[in-house]
This record gives structure tokens, C-alpha cells and sequence, in this order.
């Protein structure tokens, strides 16, 4: 019997692979480059530097962008800073190692504490009435804090005013947050004008100082007798 040549008999044929063989010289294997890892989103450039010290005369700066400054001349003017416009290779240098500040709804902003010689630097673009402004609010606020002090000691007695034409740095009314809250006494730190009073809380005196305006405030009885 002859073998059969039926070209529809099939037989079990495995495929060859063979290996890539690199030739000199020779074109070489195609390689896919991989993706590039995604770049950070900027934060935006420096525009402004928010610069100022708080009431017990700690040092603060942080910048914002340009178009967040509106809203940073409200936080200034609130939180009794300065704004300095970045238009110097100094001021950009500074800026540079400055936090970001971050701006809230009360209209205030974050602006974390700096170094001492940091805020010399910047102090140094900065107007002289500003700063004398500034050093009278810290003056005022330590001198309201030692009378406190004292005051809670039983040492002397409250600075009670006699009328609204005779308030003074020192003197103790009451002051509410809203109406829910209730009156409590506040000490006087500062009378910046514009019918303005800045306060802080006698019995908290832990809490951030205030500024309101007069008529958010009332006079106790000049003969108060505390209890």
C-alpha cells in the first residue's frame, strides 16, 4: 500500500521561533520610551509679601498671588499688616523661602510666624509710620497684659471710663461675639480711631484680641465694684 498523498492530510507541525540576533553594526530592536511621570501643578508666582507682628510682638510673613490681592489687602488691613509689592531681586529672594499664606472667609489670612531676621529684612521696605504703629500696638498689648495680671491678683483695681469721650488703652467694658453669647468684660489694647476699639477678653486672655466698633461695645458703671 502506497503511503497516501492527499494534500488535505495534515501532520503535526510545531512553529519555530527563533532569537533575535543582533548584527554589527545592524539595526536594532525597536524600544517604546515610557510615559513621563506627571508634572506637579505650580502654585503660582509670588506677588505679594503679608508682613506684620501680632500683639506680642512675634514676627509674621507669607506671600500671595496677584490675583489674590484683594483679598490679601483685606486680610492687612484686618489683621494690621503690611502688603509689600515683590518688585525687587531682593524681595523675590525673600519671598522665596516664604510659606504660601492661605486666605479664609473672615476676610483673614494664615500667615505663619518667621525668623526674627528674616522680618528685619522685610521691615526695611517698610513705611517709618507703620512701624512706629506697630511697636505702639505691642507696648499697648503687653502693658493691657500686665494689668491684667496684676488686676486678677487684686492688686489694683479695674479702669472703669466715665463716658464714651474718656476711653483709654486699659480701660474695661463689655463686648459680645453675637447675641447668643452674652456680655463679658474686655480690656482695651488699642483705640486705632475711625470709632474703632481693639480688644482683648479679661477673663480669656489666652483667645485672639478684636477690633469692633464703638458702638459694639457697653460702659459699666464707673462705680462698679467687681466682686
Amino acid at each position: 500500500m502506497h503511503a497516501s498523498t492527499n494534500p488535505t492530510a495534515t501532520s503535526s507541525v510545531r512553529p519555530v521561533t527563533l532569537p533575535h540576533v543582533t548584527l554589527i553594526n545592524g539595526p536594532k530592536p525597536l524600544t517604546v520610551a515610557a510615559p513621563a511621570a506627571p508634572k506637579s501643578p505650580k502654585t503660582g508666582t509670588p506677588h505679594l509679601i503679608l508682613v506684620g507682628l501680632d500683639d506680642q510682638g512675634k514676627p509674621h510673613a507669607s506671600w500671595f498671588t496677584r490675583d489674590q490681592t484683594d483679598a490679601a489687602a483685606v486680610a492687612a488691613d484686618l489683621m494690621q499688616m503690611a502688603l509689600l509689592q515683590i518688585t525687587t531681586p531682593e524681595l523675590t529672594a525673600i519671598a522665596a523661602g516664604l510659606p504660601k499664606g492661605k486666605l479664609f472667609e473672615s476676610g483673614k489670612a494664615f500667615v505663619p510666624f518667621v525668623k526674627r531676621s528674616v522680618y528685619d529684612q522685610l521691615a526695611a521696605h517698610l513705611t517709618a509710620d507703620f512701624l512706629t504703629a506697630s511697636a505702639q500696638r505691642v507696648e499697648a498689648a503687653k502693658a493691657a497684659g500686665e494689668s491684667y495680671t496684676k488686676a486678677s491678683k487684686g492688686e489694683v483695681a479695674m479702669s472703669l471710663p466715665e463716658d464714651w469721650s474718656k476711653l483709654a488703652v486699659g480701660d474695661t467694658v463689655l463686648a459680645t461675639e453675637s447675641a447668643d453669647d452674652g456680655w463679658w468684660f474686655a480690656e482695651i489694647v488699642e483705640l486705632p480711631g475711625e470709632d474703632k476699639v481693639r480688644l482683648r477678653w479679661r477673663d480669656f486672655p489666652e483667645y485672639p484680641t478684636m477690633t469692633v466698633g464703638m458702638t459694639e461695645i457697653a460702659l459699666l458703671h464707673p462705680q462698679y465694684v467687681q466682686r
